[in-house]
């Protein structure tokens, strides 16, 4: 069976940088990754170009460009965030940047202020990876009917 949109895929992965330093892998969260191809997982859209027809056993290595992974520093999403969010003694003014966790996630990002809203700011996400060419190893462990 092949992955394609509707089948629920089961893959262990492995990503690095272009210089080789280890990101992240389905080893290192203790089980391979399962989710339904072509549903919202979180995935950068050149991975489920790569892969698209792959079936249980296929193995793959590629490499992927900052647009094709997870973007450059200037695609991040936009949104306001209030000011009482920062700490007191924070500078909100344009080009500053700041870390925090992303809205409905665990997940560390680093954002900059772009706009003085009054009461709050205009922020961009940036994502640790953007502007980042990675490296994606993966092996088709299942793919099946959900």
């Amino acid at each position: 069976m092949k992955v394609e949109e509707g089948k629920q895929v089961t893959l262990d992965y492995t990503i690095t940088t272009d210089k080789g330093e280890h990101i992240e892998s389905s080893s290192g969260r203790g089980e391979p990754l399962k989710f339904i191809f072509g549903g919202q997982v979180g995935l950068p859209v050149g991975v489920i170009e790569e892969l698209e027809g792959m079936e249980q056993g296929d193995q793959k290595e590629f490499d992927l460009p900052p647009a094709k992974a997870f973007g450059q520093i200037h695609d991040g999403p936009t949104m306001p965030v209030s000011k009482n969010a920062f700490p007191d003694d924070a500078v909100l003014i344009p080009g500053s940047s700041f870390e925090g966790t992303a809205p409905g996630t665990n997940q560390t990002v680093k954002f900059v202020i772009l706009e003085d809203l009054q009461e709050n700011v205009k922020v961009r996400l940036i994502h640790p990876l953007a502007g980042k060419s990675i490296h994606i190893k993966v092996k088709v462990i299942a793919v099946e009917e959900p």
